[in-house]
């Protein structure tokens, strides 16, 4: 039930997205092409393009989806069982444990880098690889002409919305602050990359841009929170977390960068990705 809520919110969230280009912007593009004397039957036709492309986009991500949920709920290997054995037998705190050489060795060779500790990794995040990883991947999802910049700016945007989902987990439920946010962080930065006289030719880009890089950040979210849940569940709090740790460890310490401490990290993850609306009944007198 809880999953079906996640994909619906975040259809909603493109869904927005899509009106506020379409609203706040279109207008201001058709202005601008009309003066450059461009044809006003483009219209439709544009608007036509933008639709298939989201439709498109859905499809894919939906392919996206169900492959990531299969790679991240694929079984520890003997190496990671073993790793696991050893962890368990450390004292202290996760990052304690997570700072223990048997951990920060295979670490090193997950992530390409060598971390003196587990927090100094947390700190460091996102790092130079993970973003360019991430743009990279966004690149393969959009149109080939995608510009450098507009690339740049999607993969900011994408971390900032995993920052945000996580930390202010109204912005699933509040279309005013998630709009807010899209035209700060991700529009308006994407919009002052293409001259005016250049925005007509390139809304469906851009809005493909859009999709793509919101469906992805609470895909990613979702994905990992429900699979660590399941971890925590089955396993308990310590083996659960170790087992996330080793399975998504970019991933894990990504979302742990999110909070001051594992406690508050563990409990995000044991809860709900949304806040629960308090009924009418318990807001009243």
């Amino acid at each position: 039930m809880k999953q079906g809520t996640n994909i619906t919110t975040m259809k909603h969230a493109v869904l927005l997205l899509l009106f506020i280009f379409l609203f706040i912007s279109f207008n201001d593009v058709l202005v601008a092409a009309e003066e450059n004397g461009s044809e006003a039957g483009t219209e439709n036709e544009v608007i036509s393009e933008m639709l298939k492309g989201v439709e498109d986009t859905m499809v894919q991500h939906k392919k996206r989806k169900k492959t990531l949920e299969e790679l991240v709920r694929k079984p520890l290997t003997e190496a990671q069982e073993k790793l696991l054995r050893q962890l368990l037998q450390q004292t202290g705190t996760l990052d304690e444990i997570l700072s223990s050489a048997p951990y920060l060795a295979y670490l090193k060779t997950e992530v390409g880098k060598e971390y003196k500790d587990f927090p100094a990794y947390v700190a460091a995040i996102p790092t130079p690889k993970q973003k360019t990883e991430m743009l990279f991947s966004l690149k393969k999802m959009l149109p080939p002409k995608t510009k450098a910049e507009a690339l740049s700016l999607s993969t900011d945007y994408y971390f900032k919305l995993r920052s945000l989902s996580v930390k202010e987990p109204d912005i699933l439920a509040e279309p005013n602050m998630l709009i807010q946010f899209q035209t700060k962080h991700l529009m308006q930065p994407l919009m002052a990359v293409y001259p005016a006289t250049e925005l007509f030719a390139h809304m469906s880009e851009l809005t493909q841009i859009a999709t793509v890089t919101n469906l992805e950040g609470l895909m990613h979210t979702e994905v990992f929170h429900d699979v660590w849940q399941v971890h925590l569940k089955k396993y308990g709090s310590s083996e659960g977390l170790l087992r996330s740790a080793i399975t998504t460890p970019a991933e894990f310490a990504l979302v742990r960068s999110f909070f001051q401490d594992t406690a508050a990290f563990e409990k995000w993850i044991q809860g709900p990705l949304e806040t629960e609306k308090e009924s009418e009944g318990e807001n009243g007198s």
